[in-house]
């Protein structure tokens, strides 16, 4: 088989038509079909993922060196209650309801790819960590994206269908409420940001309904009074172990400077 390589303005063309097909599913989630988040999850993945197979769409067109927009609320290693760092929750007579921060993030950051790909946005009350690259293979490769496995990661799983976070809602009666899943929201945000990072001229506000009491943002609770001092405060997928156990972020350095992990390599 001839191949001939593609001509730049072709690729940026390519990159312009994954942008509008993300634009149009965010839409379309925002509409009300939750089932959208596998298209966004396989549009962000032809968009940014690279393997040993296939190149990116911002890899081919140049554009994996720009900085990211980082919505996330900061996680902190000492969090002692479970971690959802994209959403924002939404109070009504019927519950919690998890939505997209959107642009009414508490903050936002510019941060290099590999810090936003692979920074945590999800910490379940096991505290199993979940990244932006994570929940998209996952949504695209596994759950019908682009492909449906036969079997699942439990962890993940669990993320989904058991309420792994253990956010529940006490209503007016007494009665408790599990919360509800929080990945559908995560992957819009997570499209709202890539969209932002290459059309910083994008907004999208988060709608709040009629009957909702309250909006909650920026619902870790830490054990300790101060805040994560890394420059990329979620960046902790890589994170060394000791013995099966991750390094905390005051336990003595592992290149054995003396120091502690947060004030040395981290």
């Amino acid at each position: 088989m001839t191949t001939v390589s593609r001509t730049p303005d072709e690729i940026n063309s390519l990159l312009e038509e994954q942008l509008d097909f993300l634009k149009l599913s965010c839409a379309s989630f925002d509409n009300g079909f939750a089932g959208e988040i596998k298209r966004l999850a396989v549009s962000v993945r032809v968009l940014v993922h690279d393997t040993n197979s296939s190149t990116s769409l911002l890899t081919l067109a140049n554009r994996k060196s720009i900085e990211f927009v980082d919505s996330a609320d900061s996680y902190n290693d000492e969090n002692v209650l479970s971690h959802s760092s994209l959403v924002q929750i939404h109070m009504t007579p019927q519950g919690a309801k998890p939505k997209a921060h959107l642009d009414d993030a508490l903050e936002n950051r510019s941060i290099p790819f590999d810090a936003w790909w692979n920074g945590i946005v999800l910490v379940d009350s096991k505290k199993n960590e979940f990244s932006r690259k994570d929940i998209t293979l996952f949504l695209a490769n596994k759950e019908g994206g682009a492909h449906v496995d036969h079997e699942i990661d439990e962890k993940y799983h669990d993320l989904r269908n058991k309420n792994s976070l253990g956010w529940v809602t006490v209503l007016g009666d007494g009665r408790q409420i599990a919360g509800e899943d929080h990945v559908p929201a995560t992957m819009r945000q997570i499209a709202h940001e890539l969209i932002k990072s290459l059309h910083p001229i994008y907004t999208c506000k988060q709608s709040v309904a009629p009957n909702t009491g309250f909006v909650m943002r920026g619902m870790s609770l830490v054990a300790g009074v101060h805040a994560p001092d890394s420059q990329y405060p979620n960046l902790r997928k890589d994170r060394p172990k000791i013995g099966g156990k991750k390094v905390g972020r005051n336990d003595p350095c592992p290149c054995g400077s003396g120091k502690k992990y947060k004030k040395c390599c981290i």
